[in-house]
Protein backbone atom coordinates (compact mmCIF):
# COMPACT_ATOMS: atom_id res chain seq x y z
CA UNK A 1 0.00 0.00 0.00
CA UNK A 2 1.28 3.48 -0.95
CA UNK A 3 0.01 6.49 0.98
CA UNK A 4 0.28 10.23 0.37
CA UNK A 5 0.10 12.62 3.33
CA UNK A 6 -0.49 16.25 2.43
CA UNK A 7 1.24 18.80 4.65
CA UNK A 8 4.68 19.55 6.01
CA UNK A 9 4.54 20.03 9.77
CA UNK A 10 4.73 18.05 12.98
CA UNK A 11 1.18 16.78 12.57
CA UNK A 12 2.03 15.32 9.17
CA UNK A 13 5.28 13.86 10.47
CA UNK A 14 3.35 12.07 13.22
CA UNK A 15 0.76 10.75 10.75
CA UNK A 16 3.32 9.61 8.19
CA UNK A 17 5.44 7.89 10.85
CA UNK A 18 2.36 6.11 12.21
CA UNK A 19 1.33 4.93 8.74
CA UNK A 20 4.86 3.62 8.16
CA UNK A 21 4.46 1.33 11.17
CA UNK A 22 1.76 -0.73 9.48
CA UNK A 23 3.05 -4.00 7.95
CA UNK A 24 0.65 -3.44 5.04
CA UNK A 25 2.22 -0.13 4.02
CA UNK A 26 5.03 -0.20 1.47
CA UNK A 27 5.77 3.53 1.28
CA UNK A 28 4.55 6.85 2.65
CA UNK A 29 5.02 10.12 0.78
CA UNK A 30 4.58 13.60 2.23
CA UNK A 31 3.89 16.75 0.21
CA UNK A 32 5.83 18.88 0.81
CA UNK A 33 7.02 17.36 4.10
CA UNK A 34 10.24 18.56 5.73
CA UNK A 35 13.84 17.24 5.95
CA UNK A 36 13.30 15.93 9.47
CA UNK A 37 11.00 13.25 8.08
CA UNK A 38 13.68 11.63 5.96
CA UNK A 39 15.10 9.77 8.94
CA UNK A 40 11.88 7.76 9.13
CA UNK A 41 12.10 6.68 5.51
CA UNK A 42 9.33 9.05 4.41
CA UNK A 43 9.69 10.29 0.82
CA UNK A 44 9.18 14.01 0.21
CA UNK A 45 7.16 15.36 -2.72
CA UNK A 46 8.08 18.96 -3.68
CA UNK A 47 4.52 20.23 -4.03
CA UNK A 48 2.78 22.84 -1.87
CA UNK A 49 -0.49 22.01 -0.11
CA UNK A 50 -2.42 24.50 -2.26
CA UNK A 51 -1.27 22.95 -5.57
CA UNK A 52 -4.39 20.82 -5.82
CA UNK A 53 -4.21 19.96 -9.52
CA UNK A 54 -0.51 19.09 -9.31
CA UNK A 55 -1.06 16.92 -6.23
CA UNK A 56 -3.84 15.04 -7.99
CA UNK A 57 -1.71 14.46 -11.08
CA UNK A 58 1.19 13.24 -8.94
CA UNK A 59 -1.03 10.85 -6.93
CA UNK A 60 -2.41 9.38 -10.15
CA UNK A 61 1.01 8.93 -11.72
CA UNK A 62 2.49 7.41 -8.53
CA UNK A 63 -0.51 5.07 -8.18
CA UNK A 64 -1.20 6.15 -4.62
CA UNK A 65 -3.72 3.91 -2.84
CA UNK A 66 -5.14 6.75 -0.77
CA UNK A 67 -4.37 10.26 0.42
CA UNK A 68 -4.68 11.76 3.89
CA UNK A 69 -5.05 15.55 4.19
CA UNK A 70 -3.26 17.13 7.16
CA UNK A 71 -3.81 20.94 7.10
CA UNK A 72 -6.95 22.96 6.53
CA UNK A 73 -6.00 25.03 3.47
CA UNK A 74 -6.33 22.27 0.83
CA UNK A 75 -9.65 21.22 2.38
CA UNK A 76 -10.99 24.75 2.00
CA UNK A 77 -9.79 24.71 -1.62
CA UNK A 78 -11.82 21.57 -2.34
CA UNK A 79 -9.03 19.02 -2.71
CA UNK A 80 -11.28 16.18 -1.54
CA UNK A 81 -13.88 16.98 -4.21
CA UNK A 82 -11.20 17.10 -6.93
CA UNK A 83 -9.61 13.79 -5.91
CA UNK A 84 -12.93 11.98 -5.59
CA UNK A 85 -14.13 13.28 -8.95
CA UNK A 86 -10.98 11.74 -10.45
CA UNK A 87 -11.59 8.39 -8.74
CA UNK A 88 -8.86 8.86 -6.12
CA UNK A 89 -9.44 7.74 -2.53
CA UNK A 90 -8.86 10.54 -0.05
CA UNK A 91 -9.67 10.96 3.64
CA UNK A 92 -11.16 14.34 4.45
CA UNK A 93 -14.34 16.44 4.17
CA UNK A 94 -15.76 18.01 1.04
CA UNK A 95 -15.29 21.74 0.54
CA UNK A 96 -18.89 22.31 1.62
CA UNK A 97 -18.52 20.20 4.77
CA UNK A 98 -15.21 21.90 5.62
CA UNK A 99 -17.22 25.07 6.29
CA UNK A 100 -17.59 23.71 9.81
CA UNK A 101 -14.09 25.14 10.21
CA UNK A 102 -13.77 27.71 7.44
CA UNK A 103 -16.86 29.66 8.58
CA UNK A 104 -17.45 30.33 12.27
CA UNK A 105 -20.92 31.68 11.44
CA UNK A 106 -21.89 28.50 9.55
CA UNK A 107 -20.79 26.35 12.49
CA UNK A 108 -22.62 28.49 15.06
CA UNK A 109 -25.83 28.49 13.03
CA UNK A 110 -25.70 24.70 12.71
CA UNK A 111 -25.17 24.28 16.46
CA UNK A 112 -27.88 26.71 17.56
CA UNK A 113 -30.46 25.48 15.05
CA UNK A 114 -29.98 21.90 16.22
CA UNK A 115 -29.85 22.56 19.95
CA UNK A 116 -26.22 21.49 20.33
CA UNK A 117 -24.59 23.08 23.40
CA UNK A 118 -22.42 26.12 22.56
CA UNK A 119 -21.92 29.75 23.56
CA UNK A 120 -24.54 32.36 22.64
CA UNK A 121 -23.42 34.57 19.77
CA UNK A 122 -24.17 37.35 17.30
CA UNK A 123 -22.58 37.91 13.89
CA UNK A 124 -21.90 41.21 12.13
CA UNK A 125 -20.77 42.45 8.74
CA UNK A 126 -19.98 46.09 9.53
CA UNK A 127 -17.92 47.70 12.25
CA UNK A 128 -20.44 50.25 13.54
CA UNK A 129 -23.18 47.69 14.19
CA UNK A 130 -20.72 45.36 15.90
CA UNK A 131 -19.32 48.25 17.94
CA UNK A 132 -22.79 49.24 19.14
CA UNK A 133 -23.41 45.66 20.25
CA UNK A 134 -20.23 45.28 22.29
CA UNK A 135 -20.78 48.71 23.92
CA UNK A 136 -23.91 47.26 25.54
CA UNK A 137 -22.54 43.77 26.21
CA UNK A 138 -21.05 42.23 29.32
CA UNK A 139 -17.38 41.32 29.35
CA UNK A 140 -15.37 39.25 28.71
CA UNK A 141 -16.37 38.50 25.12
CA UNK A 142 -14.86 36.22 22.50
CA UNK A 143 -14.41 37.83 19.09
CA UNK A 144 -13.73 35.61 16.09
CA UNK A 145 -13.00 36.31 12.45
CA UNK A 146 -15.61 34.35 10.50
CA UNK A 147 -13.31 32.83 7.90
CA UNK A 148 -9.94 31.04 7.94
CA UNK A 149 -7.38 32.90 10.01
CA UNK A 150 -4.68 30.26 10.62
CA UNK A 151 -5.64 30.01 14.29
CA UNK A 152 -4.97 33.73 14.91
CA UNK A 153 -8.39 35.31 14.38
CA UNK A 154 -9.68 34.85 17.94
CA UNK A 155 -9.49 37.51 20.66
CA UNK A 156 -10.73 37.20 24.25
CA UNK A 157 -11.70 40.77 25.02
CA UNK A 158 -11.71 41.68 28.70
CA UNK A 159 -12.80 45.26 28.05
CA UNK A 160 -14.42 47.52 25.47
CA UNK A 161 -11.16 48.92 24.11
CA UNK A 162 -9.83 45.44 23.32
CA UNK A 163 -13.14 44.45 21.74
CA UNK A 164 -13.28 47.52 19.51
CA UNK A 165 -9.69 47.01 18.41
CA UNK A 166 -10.40 43.36 17.53
CA UNK A 167 -13.50 44.32 15.55
CA UNK A 168 -11.57 46.97 13.64
CA UNK A 169 -8.73 44.55 12.90
CA UNK A 170 -11.15 42.02 11.44
CA UNK A 171 -13.74 44.17 9.67
CA UNK A 172 -11.79 47.28 8.66
CA UNK A 173 -8.05 46.57 8.67
CA UNK A 174 -8.57 43.03 7.29
CA UNK A 175 -5.72 41.73 9.46
CA UNK A 176 -6.73 38.10 8.87
CA UNK A 177 -7.34 38.14 5.13
CA UNK A 178 -10.62 38.89 3.32
CA UNK A 179 -12.86 38.77 6.39
CA UNK A 180 -16.35 40.15 5.78
CA UNK A 181 -17.99 38.98 9.00
CA UNK A 182 -17.22 38.65 12.67
CA UNK A 183 -18.73 36.40 15.34
CA UNK A 184 -19.07 37.76 18.89
CA UNK A 185 -19.67 35.13 21.59
CA UNK A 186 -20.22 34.99 25.31
CA UNK A 187 -17.05 33.85 27.06
CA UNK A 188 -17.43 30.37 28.48
CA UNK A 189 -15.42 29.29 31.52
CA UNK A 190 -14.01 25.92 32.45
CA UNK A 191 -11.26 23.53 31.35
CA UNK A 192 -10.88 22.89 27.62
CA UNK A 193 -10.28 19.60 25.85
CA UNK A 194 -10.15 18.24 22.32
CA UNK A 195 -12.27 15.40 20.99
CA UNK A 196 -11.39 13.67 17.70
CA UNK A 197 -13.60 11.45 15.55
CA UNK A 198 -12.88 9.55 12.33
CA UNK A 199 -15.90 9.61 10.04
CA UNK A 200 -16.69 8.01 6.69
CA UNK A 201 -19.81 6.62 5.01
CA UNK A 202 -21.83 6.49 8.23
CA UNK A 203 -19.04 4.89 10.27
CA UNK A 204 -17.62 6.79 13.23
CA UNK A 205 -14.62 5.98 15.44
CA UNK A 206 -13.62 8.13 18.43
CA UNK A 207 -10.07 8.69 19.67
CA UNK A 208 -8.79 9.43 23.18
CA UNK A 209 -9.21 12.99 24.41
CA UNK A 210 -6.36 15.49 24.43
CA UNK A 211 -5.61 18.96 25.74
CA UNK A 212 -3.36 21.49 24.03
CA UNK A 213 -1.84 24.77 25.23
CA UNK A 214 -2.31 27.68 22.82
CA UNK A 215 -0.71 30.64 24.58
CA UNK A 216 2.96 31.26 23.93
CA UNK A 217 4.20 31.52 27.50
CA UNK A 218 3.84 29.83 30.88
CA UNK A 219 0.61 30.20 32.86
CA UNK A 220 -1.29 30.83 29.62
CA UNK A 221 0.24 34.24 29.04
CA UNK A 222 1.16 35.86 25.75
CA UNK A 223 -0.37 35.67 22.28
CA UNK A 224 -2.22 32.70 20.83
CA UNK A 225 -0.11 30.32 18.77
CA UNK A 226 -0.65 27.19 16.73
CA UNK A 227 -0.01 25.22 19.93
CA UNK A 228 2.92 24.98 22.34
CA UNK A 229 2.35 21.48 23.68
CA UNK A 230 -0.26 18.89 24.54
CA UNK A 231 -1.00 15.75 26.50
CA UNK A 232 -3.44 12.83 26.29
CA UNK A 233 -5.65 11.36 27.53
CA UNK A 234 -7.32 14.05 29.66
CA UNK A 235 -7.81 12.70 33.21
CA UNK A 236 -10.95 14.71 34.04
CA UNK A 237 -12.83 13.28 31.04
CA UNK A 238 -14.27 10.09 32.52
CA UNK A 239 -16.34 7.53 30.63
CA UNK A 240 -19.59 9.31 31.48
CA UNK A 241 -18.39 12.67 30.13
CA UNK A 242 -16.85 10.98 27.08
CA UNK A 243 -20.18 9.36 26.19
CA UNK A 244 -22.03 12.61 26.86
CA UNK A 245 -19.88 14.34 24.26
CA UNK A 246 -20.59 11.56 21.76
CA UNK A 247 -24.37 11.51 22.27
CA UNK A 248 -25.14 15.21 22.81
CA UNK A 249 -22.55 16.86 20.55
CA UNK A 250 -20.71 14.71 18.00
CA UNK A 251 -23.57 12.49 16.83
CA UNK A 252 -26.09 15.38 16.57
CA UNK A 253 -23.53 17.44 14.63
CA UNK A 254 -22.97 14.65 12.11
CA UNK A 255 -26.73 14.12 11.80
CA UNK A 256 -27.27 17.84 11.28
CA UNK A 257 -24.64 17.95 8.54
CA UNK A 258 -26.27 14.98 6.81
CA UNK A 259 -29.71 16.61 7.01
CA UNK A 260 -28.33 19.88 5.63
CA UNK A 261 -26.94 18.07 2.59
CA UNK A 262 -23.29 18.10 3.64
CA UNK A 263 -22.51 14.53 4.76
CA UNK A 264 -19.29 14.54 6.71
CA UNK A 265 -16.17 12.48 6.03
CA UNK A 266 -12.69 12.71 7.50
CA UNK A 267 -11.42 13.87 10.89
CA UNK A 268 -13.81 15.92 12.99
CA UNK A 269 -12.08 17.88 15.74
CA UNK A 270 -14.48 19.16 18.37
CA UNK A 271 -12.99 21.78 20.66
CA UNK A 272 -14.89 21.69 23.96
CA UNK A 273 -15.13 23.49 27.26
CA UNK A 274 -16.43 21.75 30.36
CA UNK A 275 -18.69 24.44 31.83
CA UNK A 276 -20.82 24.30 34.96
CA UNK A 277 -23.71 23.36 32.64
CA UNK A 278 -21.78 20.55 30.95
CA UNK A 279 -19.62 20.33 27.81
CA UNK A 280 -20.12 23.01 25.17
CA UNK A 281 -18.59 23.43 21.71
CA UNK A 282 -15.97 26.16 21.34
CA UNK A 283 -15.09 25.38 17.72
CA UNK A 284 -14.80 22.71 15.08
CA UNK A 285 -11.77 21.84 12.99
CA UNK A 286 -12.20 19.61 9.97
CA UNK A 287 -8.83 17.90 10.38
CA UNK A 288 -6.48 16.70 13.09
CA UNK A 289 -5.15 19.34 15.46
CA UNK A 290 -1.51 20.25 15.84
CA UNK A 291 0.04 19.55 18.39
CA UNK A 292 -2.58 17.03 19.59
CA UNK A 293 -1.91 14.67 16.68
CA UNK A 294 1.72 14.17 17.73
CA UNK A 295 0.49 12.97 21.13
CA UNK A 296 -2.42 10.86 19.96
CA UNK A 297 -0.45 8.89 17.38
CA UNK A 298 1.80 7.54 20.13
CA UNK A 299 -1.27 6.05 21.83
CA UNK A 300 -2.59 4.18 18.78
CA UNK A 301 -1.75 0.69 17.59
CA UNK A 302 0.39 -0.01 14.54
CA UNK A 303 -2.71 -0.73 12.42
CA UNK A 304 -3.85 2.88 12.07
CA UNK A 305 -3.25 2.83 8.33
CA UNK A 306 -5.44 -0.26 8.10
CA UNK A 307 -8.17 1.58 10.01
CA UNK A 308 -8.19 4.42 7.46
CA UNK A 309 -8.20 1.88 4.60
CA UNK A 310 -11.18 0.09 6.10
CA UNK A 311 -13.10 3.34 6.49
CA UNK A 312 -12.36 4.44 2.92
CA UNK A 313 -13.47 1.04 1.63
CA UNK A 314 -16.68 1.25 3.72
CA UNK A 315 -15.66 -1.89 5.58
CA UNK A 316 -16.07 -2.62 9.31
CA UNK A 317 -13.28 -0.69 11.02
CA UNK A 318 -11.80 -0.63 14.47
CA UNK A 319 -9.35 1.59 16.29
CA UNK A 320 -6.84 -0.07 18.60
CA UNK A 321 -4.86 1.54 21.39
CA UNK A 322 -1.24 0.53 21.91
CA UNK A 323 -1.26 1.14 25.63
CA UNK A 324 -3.28 3.15 28.09
CA UNK A 325 -0.38 5.30 29.30
CA UNK A 326 -0.36 9.10 29.13
CA UNK A 327 1.63 10.89 26.46
CA UNK A 328 2.94 14.46 26.65
CA UNK A 329 4.80 16.69 24.24
CA UNK A 330 6.46 20.10 24.34
CA UNK A 331 7.04 22.35 21.32
CA UNK A 332 10.41 24.00 20.82
CA UNK A 333 9.75 27.37 19.18
CA UNK A 334 11.96 30.06 17.65
CA UNK A 335 12.57 33.22 19.64
CA UNK A 336 9.95 35.81 18.66
CA UNK A 337 7.24 33.33 17.61
CA UNK A 338 4.34 33.85 16.82
CA UNK A 339 5.63 37.21 15.60
CA UNK A 340 8.76 37.52 13.37
CA UNK A 341 11.17 34.90 14.65
CA UNK A 342 14.80 33.80 14.54
CA UNK A 343 15.96 31.29 11.92
CA UNK A 344 19.00 29.23 11.05
CA UNK A 345 19.85 27.81 14.48
CA UNK A 346 21.73 24.50 14.37
CA UNK A 347 19.59 21.78 15.98
CA UNK A 348 22.33 19.13 16.07
CA UNK A 349 23.03 19.32 19.84
CA UNK A 350 19.40 18.51 20.62
CA UNK A 351 18.92 15.97 17.84
CA UNK A 352 22.14 14.07 18.58
CA UNK A 353 21.37 13.87 22.31
CA UNK A 354 17.85 12.49 21.87
CA UNK A 355 17.39 9.42 24.13
CA UNK A 356 15.42 6.33 23.19
CA UNK A 357 12.46 7.29 25.38
CA UNK A 358 11.95 10.64 23.60
CA UNK A 359 10.41 10.97 20.15
CA UNK A 360 11.12 14.02 18.00
CA UNK A 361 8.55 15.20 15.46
CA UNK A 362 9.75 17.92 13.12
CA UNK A 363 7.86 20.94 11.80
CA UNK A 364 9.75 24.14 10.97
CA UNK A 365 13.10 22.67 9.99
CA UNK A 366 15.42 22.93 7.00
CA UNK A 367 18.67 21.25 6.06
CA UNK A 368 22.14 22.75 5.74
CA UNK A 369 25.35 20.79 5.21
CA UNK A 370 23.65 17.60 6.33
CA UNK A 371 22.34 19.12 9.57
CA UNK A 372 18.84 20.17 10.57
CA UNK A 373 18.39 23.88 11.19
CA UNK A 374 15.48 25.95 12.50
CA UNK A 375 13.38 27.40 9.71
CA UNK A 376 9.86 27.92 11.13
CA UNK A 377 8.21 29.36 14.20
CA UNK A 378 7.40 26.00 15.73
CA UNK A 379 10.53 23.98 15.15
CA UNK A 380 9.89 20.53 16.61
CA UNK A 381 8.07 18.69 19.35
CA UNK A 382 9.57 16.36 21.95
CA UNK A 383 7.15 13.60 22.98
CA UNK A 384 7.32 10.90 25.64
CA UNK A 385 5.08 8.32 27.30
CA UNK A 386 5.17 7.07 30.86
CA UNK A 387 3.22 5.70 33.78
CA UNK A 388 1.85 9.12 34.73
CA UNK A 389 2.02 12.71 33.51
CA UNK A 390 4.48 13.76 36.20
CA UNK A 391 6.99 11.16 35.03
CA UNK A 392 6.45 12.01 31.37
CA UNK A 393 6.87 15.74 31.95
CA UNK A 394 10.09 15.11 33.86
CA UNK A 395 11.45 13.08 30.94
CA UNK A 396 10.69 15.72 28.34
CA UNK A 397 11.83 18.72 30.35
CA UNK A 398 15.05 17.08 31.52
CA UNK A 399 15.93 16.44 27.86
CA UNK A 400 15.10 19.98 26.71
CA UNK A 401 16.74 21.66 29.71
CA UNK A 402 19.99 19.72 29.29
CA UNK A 403 20.30 20.41 25.56
CA UNK A 404 19.54 24.09 25.03
CA UNK A 405 19.39 25.62 21.56
CA UNK A 406 20.16 29.37 21.31
CA UNK A 407 17.33 31.68 20.23
CA UNK A 408 14.59 29.19 21.07
CA UNK A 409 12.06 28.84 23.88
CA UNK A 410 9.40 26.46 25.18
CA UNK A 411 6.70 26.47 27.82
CA UNK A 412 7.60 24.84 31.12
CA UNK A 413 4.07 24.03 32.26
CA UNK A 414 2.54 21.71 29.66
CA UNK A 415 -0.01 19.61 31.53
CA UNK A 416 0.78 21.76 34.56
CA UNK A 417 -2.70 22.03 36.07
CA UNK A 418 -3.29 18.29 35.88
CA UNK A 419 0.21 17.55 37.18
CA UNK A 420 -0.25 19.93 40.12
CA UNK A 421 -3.59 18.33 40.96
CA UNK A 422 -2.00 14.87 40.75
CA UNK A 423 0.78 15.93 43.13
CA UNK A 424 -1.74 17.35 45.60
CA UNK A 425 -3.71 14.08 45.58
CA UNK A 426 -0.55 12.06 46.28
CA UNK A 427 0.38 14.34 49.20
CA UNK A 428 -3.08 14.12 50.72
Amino acid sequence: MKILVIGGGGREHALARKFMQSPNVDQVYCAPGNPGMLGDGIDLVPLAVNQVDELLAWAQEAEIDWTFVGPEQPLFLGIVDRFRAAGQKIFGPSQAAARLESSKKFAKELLIQNGIPTAHYQSFEDYKTAQAYVQEASFPLVIKADGPAAGKGVVIAQDLTTAETALADILEADCYGSQSQVVVEECLTGPEFSFFSLVHDGRVLHLPTAQDHKRAYDQDRGPNTGGMGAYAPVPFVDEGLYQEVVTTIVEPTLQAMEAAGYPYSGVLYTGLMLTAEGPKVIEFNTRFGDPETQILMSLLGDDFADTISQLLDSQPAQLTLKENRPSLGVVLAAEGYPNPYAKGMDLSPLVNACPADISLLYAGVGEKSGRLIAQGGRILMAVAQGDDLVQVAQQVYAYLDQNPIPQTFYRHDIGGQVISHSKEEKVS
